[in-house]
């Protein structure tokens, strides 16, 4: 991890524990100097991650919602940016997506190329509020919003209405996150109720494609969501191991490394 990323999840964690930092300590914390400290507080502004005041930055008022989220959005992000670009290629004019909750799932929405979003007709069946964020305001979006119970942690809905709202939906992609990639558990993830939403948004797709950075390899979830053989597509960063690739290559399942 690039160190000033590693930086900034630092001073994320100190700010949910203290809920104010100070530019001074920062510095003298991590041995850089006050004007570097500084970008790292606009670089986290800017993607809503606190605000800045005089001499630091305060968590935001909102941040209990989400901050999760956000949190995780920021791991690894520059590899889930490069799954997201690669990510959104495959998808066409006039199809039906689905997009679940992950962090690395939103960096494709986040890519989708503008002719798409302007004029694309695509259909966009969702429960994740910063998918619904990115993508309502766009004229050439079809917006389904699933309904159900909100986690604030996730943003997300998820429960029995949510997968009552997937019947009887047929969707030609679902773009898939996942807490955890291995051939013994399959495709897991640590929550229960997200769980049962994605397998009931694997029922609705015709094609699945996991989207999950290299890290996620190895890593067994809760519970699991479907088999690792039976996905599509696997699109993760070049860190990813040989063996795991090839074997799942041999598997008949496509590995796009981005």
């Amino acid at each position: 991890m690039p160190e000033a990323e590693k930086r900034r999840e630092q001073i994320l964690a100190e700010l949910s524990r203290q809920r104010m930092v100070r530019v001074t300590d920062l510095s003298a914390r991590f041995g850089i100097s006050e004007v570097s400290v500084r970008r790292d507080l606009e670089r986290l502004e800017k993607l809503g991650l606190l605000k800045r005041v005089h001499g630091g930055a305060v968590a935001m008022p909102s941040s209990a919602a989400g901050q999760g989220y956000q949190t995780r959005l920021q791991q690894r992000a520059r590899q889930k940016e490069r799954i997201g670009l690669v990510a959104a290629a495959l998808v066409h004019p006039g199809e039906r997506v689905i997009f679940d909750s992950g962090t690395t799932v939103l960096h494709v929405a986040r890519h989708l190329p503008g002719h798409l979003l302007m004029d694309g007709n695509l259909t966009v069946i969702t429960g994740s509020l910063p998918v619904v964020r990115e993508l309502g305001p766009w004229k050439g979006v079809d917006l389904i919003l699933l309904g159900g119970i909100y986690l604030p942690e996730y943003d997300v809905v998820v429960g029995p209405q949510t997968i009552d709202n997937l019947r009887g939906l047929n969707a030609d992609k679902l773009f898939l996150g996942a807490d955890g990639l291995t051939f013994s558990h399959g495709i897991t993830t640590s929550n229960l109720l997200e769980a049962e939403v994605d397998q009931a948004m694997v029922r609705a797709a015709r094609e699945v494609i996991v989207v999950a950075d290299s890290s996620k390899i190895g890593v067994i979830g809760l519970t699991s969501i479907m088999p690792l053989t039976e996905i599509n597509t696997l699109i993760t960063d070049s860190d990813a191991p040989a063996d795991f690739v090839a074997r799942l290559r041999e598997g008949g399942v496509n590995v796009i490394l981005a």
